[in-house]
């Protein structure tokens, strides 16, 4: 069996990786330093969405409107997490007021979401497990839903679409 030898390092070469580490460390500074300054133009702001929260009505008076989007959500349940994302969840909140003079069947209405070039659609079973989801609303009622879309983690998601069989409200897209 071979024997393991140890070398105990020099002073010498103790006060050069000590140098060494020091400057990389000053380099570090300097260059994170150097990547944050830039011109005196503060980054534009984006551009506010008028659209966040504004109600969509159909010829015949049933509105939809987009009031919210929350990211960041690890799982849904009401003791313990029952649906986990593979990523995280990212949620939409959808209003509908059904002004009409009859039930209308909310499973119509089509949602999906968009994020990095990259189209996502809710998790069904996690929005049903939050609020039972959007079914059926009968004339007259209206309802505060939330939509789970599952993105990757450090994603946002950037605007929904969404496409109905109701006149006046075929299609619209909101943007965050």
């Amino acid at each position: 069996m071979p024997e393991l030898v140890t070398t105990r390092p020099t002073r010498r070469f103790a006060a050069r990786v000590s140098h060494a580490s020091a400057a990389v460390v000053v380099l570090g500074v300097v260059a994170t330093l150097v990547g944050c300054s830039g011109g005196t133009e503060e980054p534009a702001a984006p551009p506010a969405n008028t659209d966040v929260g504004k109600a969509f009505t159909s010829e015949d008076g049933l509105a939809v409107s987009v009031t919210r989007r929350i990211c960041g959500i690890s799982g849904v349940g009401e003791h313990k997490p029952e649906f986990t994302p593979v990523g995280q969840y990212c949620t939409v909140g959808v209003n509908v007021d059904n002004g009409t003079g009859e039930s209308v069947d909310l499973t119509q209405l089509k949602v999906s979401g968009f994020a990095a070039d990259t189209q996502y659609f809710p998790d069904y079973w996690a929005g049903n497990a939050a609020d039972g989801g959007m079914i059926a609303l009968e004339a007259g009622e209206s309802i505060e839903s939330t939509l789970f879309f599952d993105v990757p983690k450090g994603q946002l998601l950037e605007s929904v679409t969404l496409t109905s069989p109701w006149e006046g409200i075929e299609s619209f897209e909101v943007s965050f």
